[in-house]
């Protein structure tokens, strides 16, 4: 559960906060250029390597590291040393210890979750409704679609349209009671969204806030999935954070991406020309940005034959 994203948007300040102090923690201000890599050895963080990149991102956003152009060979040079600041040691301020133990934190709780889908079903609102026109069709598979945000827009802006979706089984509880106004219109399927049976004939599959919890592996997966269970010609739509492909900004997104590094296994933020591959891999043609309220929104269609 991404419980970090409303905090993205109230405690950007302690998350600086924290980037400061975790790049003192892991000794990023000690001095001469370095690679990803020689920092990670430097430091001894192994596997934990995967996680430094987005604290490295985020530094370099803030102005405290400079970075060559070098891809994901990049040398970083520090180009101002900040004071260190005190940060409580929980939540964010735990994150040199989650990239050496290269292991997220817990976020558990069943109240902690509801409020939070709650959260995501305001919060989201403008989005998806500025989304859910434009997704033709009379049925939407909703895949990763928490408690219905983008369901709930989609039956409004389509009368007569139905939708299923996919979740995780305890999530889906609560999208049965946010929706339930919706009657027979909605099925729900409970269940990992690469494994369980989706069906086919959709009209549109939709990824929004999903792919950022998960790996590469995984998403390019969730996107095959998608693609599979839409008609010939239907249109697979993925709705995600913007991050430009140089992964230079915007910070709020950075510090998103940095997020998924303190609070999920393998999450990220990806930039378009991720998603774009994603998409041709599963077999989907002529991809263009929709037009939503905030992020962005990548989508094609499968081919007709």
């Amino acid at each position: 559960m991404d419980v970090f994203g409303h905090a993205v948007a109230v405690g950007g300040d302690l998350m600086r906060a924290a980037a400061l102090d975790a790049a003192y923690e892991l000794g990023v201000f000690a001095g001469g250029a370095f690679t990803l890599v020689e920092l990670a050895d430097r430091a001894s963080l192994g596997r934990g390597r995967q996680r430094l990149r987005p604290l490295l991102d985020v530094l370099v956003a803030l102005g405290v590291l400079a970075r060559d152009d070098g891809g994901e060979g990049a040398r970083f040079v520090v180009a101002a040393v900040p004071a260190r600041p005190t940060v409580p040691r929980d939540g964010w301020g735990r994150l040199a210890e989650v990239i050496r133990a290269d292991r997220p934190l817990e976020t558990t709780g069943d109240e902690l979750e509801r409020r939070y889908h709650h959260h995501l079903c305001v919060a989201g609102a403008p989005a998806a409704a500025a989304l859910a026109p434009q997704l033709a069709g009379g049925h939407l598979l909703d895949l990763g679609g928490g408690a219905g945000t983008y369901t709930r827009a989609f039956l409004t802006a389509h009368p007569d349209a139905r939708a299923t979706i996919v979740d995780r089984p305890e999530v889906v509880a609560l999208a049965r009671v946010e929706l339930a106004a919706f009657g027979e219109r909605v099925t729900y399927v409970g269940g990992d969204a690469t494994g369980v049976p989706l069906g086919d004939g959709h009209d549109v599959a939709l990824l929004a806030n999903v792919v950022h919890l998960h790996g590469e592996a995984t998403c390019a997966r969730l996107v095959a999935a998608a693609a599979r269970a839409v008609k010939p010609g239907g249109m697979v739509a993925i709705k995600e954070l913007r991050i430009d492909d140089a992964r230079t900004g915007p910070l709020e997104s950075l510090l998103f991406a940095l997020g998924m590094a303190i609070y999920t296994d393998a999450g990220d933020v990806y930039p378009p020309a991720q998603l774009r591959a994603w998409l041709g891999g599963a077999g989907v043609e002529d991809v263009r940005e929709l037009e939503v309220a905030d992020g962005m929104c990548l989508a094609g269609h499968t081919t007709t034959s």
